[in-house]
């Protein structure tokens, strides 16, 4: 009797195990077969060459292509044209926000510390953290400006702007378990 529970007991532990082994293997095809279909998703909208970088006080024109969710990443260690910046880790008080171009609208650019979301180059050469957020709603032809909140101008530091990476994450996230689901 107790050599029978043993047997049904470890077949419906052998068959539960393999209804899983087959679940996380589909997963994972329709997965890659998702992702295949989106060539570079994730290299090409997180990619360090996407974000435009500012020295601060400064500005610089930026074309977004696309409505969504932006960033303002400080760059503690950073080159700029050949030039090294390396600053505290400690982000300044910065006031920054976006002109339009077309309509003169401007878009403020909201604090959104996040000690965690930071980003680097495979030598350190760039080093950033998410400091503020950016809601592009028309996508357009952009003046971004940033200053010190203190109207100071020393020492000169480096902002990036580009495609929030976190969001960028989810969204890819996003198409592929929808994808999944469909």
């Amino acid at each position: 009797m107790v050599s029978r529970k043993f047997k049904l007991s470890c077949l419906a532990i052998g068959f539960a195990a393999s209804v899983f082994i087959l679940g996380c293997s589909l997963t994972m095809m329709l997965v890659y077969q998702t992702l295949s279909n989106i060539p570079g998703a994730l290299e090409e909208r997180v990619n360090l060459d996407n974000l435009t970088q500012v020295i601060v006080p400064g500005s610089a024109d930026i074309t977004f292509t696309e409505p969504g969710a932006y960033a303002v990443y400080y760059e503690y260690r950073s080159v700029v044209n050949g030039v090294k910046y390396e600053t505290d880790r400690q982000p300044p008080s910065l006031e920054c926000n976006l002109t339009s171009k077309k309509t003169g609208a401007k878009v403020a650019a909201v604090p959104d510390f996040v000690e965690s979301n930071t980003y680097w180059t495979k030598e350190r050469e760039r080093i950033g953290v998410l400091i503020m957020s950016i809601t592009i709603d028309d996508p357009g032809s952009y003046m971004f400006a940033c200053q010190y909140r203190e109207g100071i101008t020393q020492p000169e530091i480096v902002v990036s702007v580009g495609p929030n990476f976190m969001w960028e994450f989810f969204n890819i996230f996003k198409k592929v378990g929808g994808s999944i689901i469909s």
